[in-house]
């Protein structure tokens, strides 16, 4: 229940989209922490580059997790957001160690736009880990069972 709200929540304050294999975001990979482009918006947004720090340096955000969508035709925004934000459910567990509607942690889900999907074969869905808007952390969130 709690991760149904939190897709809709996030699908009304912000959306994080890539838009074009441009930028580091395309480079992300489990375990990279950085800062910026946190869901502050009442529009999705595109976001290409992103602030890369070590963990152990504050920080705002951590990847715990990226896949590829299997699918190959566009179904529509609606759509990749809902198959991404199940994906990253599904890999939330794994990395924290707890359940995601026992933790206290959110979750943001970058996600390939109908351009990057069409023109870049483009299907790859980044699960970033946020603690509260704007706070940073230092350290990683990988087995923190929060």
């Amino acid at each position: 229940m709690r991760w149904i709200l939190t897709l809709l929540l996030t699908s009304v304050i912000g959306i994080f989209v890539l838009m074009a294999c441009e930028g580091n975001v395309f480079s992300l990979k489990e375990g990279d922490c950085f800062n910026g482009a946190l869901a502050n918006t009442e529009h999705s947004i595109e976001v290409r580059n992103v602030d890369l720090v070590s963990c152990d340096e504050p920080h705002e955000s951590e990847v715990y997790a990226v896949f590829e969508l299997p699918d190959s035709i566009w179904k529509g925004e609606d759509y990749v957001f809902e198959q991404g934000g199940k994906g990253c459910q599904a890999r939330f567990e794994a990395f924290v160690g707890i359940e995601y509607e026992l933790s206290t942690l959110y979750v943001d889900v970058y996600y390939p736009l109908e351009a990057s999907w069409k023109e870049m074969d483009d299907r790859a869905v980044t699960c970033v880990l946020v603690d509260d808007m704007n706070v940073s952390r230092s350290g990683s969130l990988k087995g923190s069972r929060r």
